[in-house]
C-alpha cells in the first residue's frame, strides 16, 4: 500500500519518527517505519471510534499491552457520533460500487 509507505516515510524524513505515531484504519505493506498502528477497526467509514478523533485529542498507546485508548469523555464521543455522517461512496454505480456494497471489514476477513 504505497500511500501508507509515503506517509510514514514523510514522518521519518521530517525527523518525527521517534515522537509521532500514525494511527489509521488503513493497511500497511510491511515497509513501514516508526510507530504506526494500522487496521484499526471498525473503520472510520463505518463510524468506528477512529472517525470521532479530532485535532487535540489525546490517545494513549501501550505497545506492550497492545492497547489503544482515545482519552475523550464518553459524553463528548456520544455527541460527536450523533453529528457524524458516513462519507459518500467513491463509486455510485458499476462494478466498484457493487464490490463496496458486498465486501465486509478487513477485521473480519474482508469477506
Amino acid at each position: 500500500m504505497r500511500e501508507m509507505l509515503f506517509v510514514t516515510a514523510a514522518l521519518v524524513g521530517a525527523g518525527l519518527g521517534e515522537v509521532v505515531a500514525l494511527i489509521t484504519d488503513g493497511r500497511f505493506s510491511g515497509a513501514t517505519r516508526g510507530l504506526a498502528i494500522g487496521h484499526v477497526a471498525p473503520e472510520a467509514a463505518h463510524g468506528g471510534p477512529i472517525a470521532l478523533v479530532e485535532n487535540g485529542d489525546e490517545i494513549a498507546i501501550d505497545v506492550d499491552r497492545r492497547t489503544l485508548n482515545l482519552l475523550v469523555d464518553r459524553d463528548v464521543l456520544t455527541e460527536r457520533l450523533r453529528r457524524w455522517r458516513p462519507p459518500e461512496p467513491r463509486a455510485a454505480a458499476g462494478l466498484l460500487a457493487r464490490y463496496a456494497q458486498a465486501v465486509g471489514s478487513a477485521s473480519e476477513g474482508a469477506v
